[in-house]
């Protein structure tokens, strides 16, 4: 029998936890499956993080090359590079060549 009301946001969240409780268990019994899926959220923090303490960056400019850099380490350490080797490549090769691709 189908529902003509709109359930509650916290009954839906019950109702999917229950319907999908080997899913998002998973990472109890998979060790390789991390234990949320916020690597996003981690990878943005660190900006979030300088604006709060200096309050904003000087310039579009200083933003932009933040964030290339910590999306650069980011990309080299999610492929399990070292990252002060990934840093000197990326000083001494400069435009010369995409950096994080398959070596």
């Amino acid at each position: 029998m189908l529902n003509s009301y709109k359930n509650t946001k916290a009954y839906n969240l019950f109702k999917r936890l229950t319907e999908f409780k080997a899913e998002t268990l998973r990472f109890m019994s998979d060790f390789t499956i991390p234990f949320d899926n916020n690597g996003s959220e981690r990878d943005v923090r660190m900006a979030k993080l300088k604006q709060k303490i200096s309050g904003c960056f000087r310039s579009a400019d200083g933003g932009s090359m933040f964030a290339r850099i910590r999306s650069y380490l980011s990309s080299a350490r999610k492929q399990g590079m070292d990252i002060y080797q990934s840093l000197h490549r990326a000083v001494r090769n400069y435009c010369n060549m995409p950096l994080l691709s398959a070596e």
